[in-house]
This record gives structure tokens, sequence and C-alpha cells, in this order.
């Protein structure tokens, strides 16, 4: 299956735009111009982007902002990210909540629910298509959650 990113990017934010505007945020979209098509199929990758997305709005207590850039990664992919800046996640925790039910202390904490298998299956979404998804955070600075995509053949 194959699927444009940065359509399905925008369709995932408009469907939810109503959403997260009541809340609060302020949302920047940006698409690289003339992306090529990803190896993906597009419900499930709509899926995924949700899971990260929802994380940004219910771990973002102050600075209601977040940015999602879709950009070309060198010859062979394309990278999807949601960055907000809400609580982050703390360093010896970012490879552990992809893992099935785990939630980070500093999550469990803000009493927020969730059943932890948001980002596990947005992890499994990712991978089936041959991407990989990975986390880059400051504990209280913010978090982004990027995943990239195959070009499709």
């Amino acid at each position: 299956a194959s699927a444009d990113a940065g359509r399905i990017v925008s369709e995932v934010i408009d469907a939810y735009r109503f959403q997260i505007e009541q809340q609060g945020f302020t949302l920047e979209v940006v698409v690289d111009h003339d992306l090529p098509r990803v190896t993906a199929d597009k419900e499930a990758l709509a899926q995924a982007l949700l899971s990260l997305v929802n994380n940004a709005l219910k771990y973002t207590r102050e600075e209601k902002y977040l940015r999602l850039p879709v950009t070309r990664r060198g010859s062979d992919h394309v990278a999807i990210s949601v960055s907000g800046r809400g609580i982050g996640v703390a360093k010896g925790e970012q490879k552990k909540i992809f893992e099935k039910f785990y939630r980070a202390d500093n999550a469990v904490a803000l009493s927020t629910e969730g059943t932890g298998l948001g980002l596990y299956l947005a992890r499994l979404i990712v991978e089936r298509f041959g991407g990989r998804l990975w986390c880059e955070s400051a504990e209280g600075r913010g978090a982004t959650f990027t995943f990239t995509l195959s070009l499709r053949e």
C-alpha cells in the first residue's frame, strides 16, 4: 500500500482541528512540497499519528503549542513529527514508553487516563511498514515524537 503522508497529516489534523483549538492549542503543520508517496496504509498511518497527537494534547498543561513537520529525510524516507511543550519524558524512559502497558512516572503522576497502549500500537504500525518511531525529550520541556516511513518503491 502507498499513501500521501502530507495529505494524511492534513486530513487527521483537519478532523481534530476543532477539538485541538477548543483545548486552546496553537497548531503549526508544515509539509514539504512534492513529497513522494510512502509505503503505508492510510488508515493505519492516521491511527499512529492520532495516538501521537492525543498524547501531546493530554500531557501539555502550560504552553499549548503543537508543531507537526512532514519532511523528506535523505533519499529514501519521509519523517513525520509531533512536537509539543508538555511534561516531557525522562531520558531513562524514552525507550520504555513504546512497550505495552508502560506509562511514564510523570504521566501516572498527572492522573491522566490511558491504557499504556497508544504509543505501543503506534510503534507496531510504523514498524509494520518498515519505519521507526522514537522520542526526543527533556523532562519538563516537552517532547518530539518522530516516525519515518520508506518511500514507495
